[in-house]
């Protein structure tokens, strides 16, 4: 959470156009419940001029270390690592991958990393179809990646309109191919 949390007030800093000394700033005034309560002791314990002069970097630093602990990060970053899709659909697949990459320092701006990543953990009868190649960058991969699993449906749904053609009036379903 505390991962998620940073990348959504990066992206905001970046949308509102945030300027590098005000970072910490802005990131202040989203706090709430006991991140509030921590920063508010930080701030007790520094002082006001070094928490005004402190760096976006040093903010994240001390946010990481109070809101999410080496261990939690080891165990997500090894979820991340270990994550396959077995029933989920590529969208559902898509976003776990998405937001667990967050979480996972080396992959975050590793386009190559992430690519053999997402590859690697799509079912075999999607992956196949999502070669290296042909997709240069992730979203490239993930649109064939849907674009597969649609073909996919439309075959199964295809073999079972054919499993069930009639003969003619008041017939039995013939249940072989034709």
């Amino acid at each position: 959470a505390a991962r998620r949390w940073i990348a959504d007030i990066e992206s905001a800093q970046l949308m509102s156009f945030c300027l590098e000394g005000s970072k910490v700033r802005f990131a202040a005034g989203c706090l709430r419940d006991r991140a509030r309560d921590w920063w508010e002791s930080v701030g007790d314990s520094l002082g006001a001029s070094v928490v005004e002069a402190m760096t976006w970097s040093d903010f994240v630093t001390r946010f990481r270390a109070e809101f999410a602990p080496a261990v939690e990060l080891q165990q997500l970053a090894r979820e991340f690592l270990d994550m396959r899709q077995m029933t989920e659909l590529v969208a559902e697949i898509t976003d776990k991958f998405r937001e667990r990459a967050l979480l996972v320092p080396q992959y975050v701006g590793d386009d190559e990393m992430q690519r053999t990543h997402y590859h690697d953990m799509l079912r075999a009868d999607i992956r196949e179809h999502v070669s290296f190649p042909v997709r240069p960058t992730l979203d490239s991969m993930i649109a064939r990646a849907w674009e597969r699993e649609i073909d996919l449906e439309h075959i199964v749904n295809s073999s079972s309109d054919q499993m069930y053609t009639f003969k003619g009036p008041g017939k039995r379903p013939n249940t072989s191919y034709q």
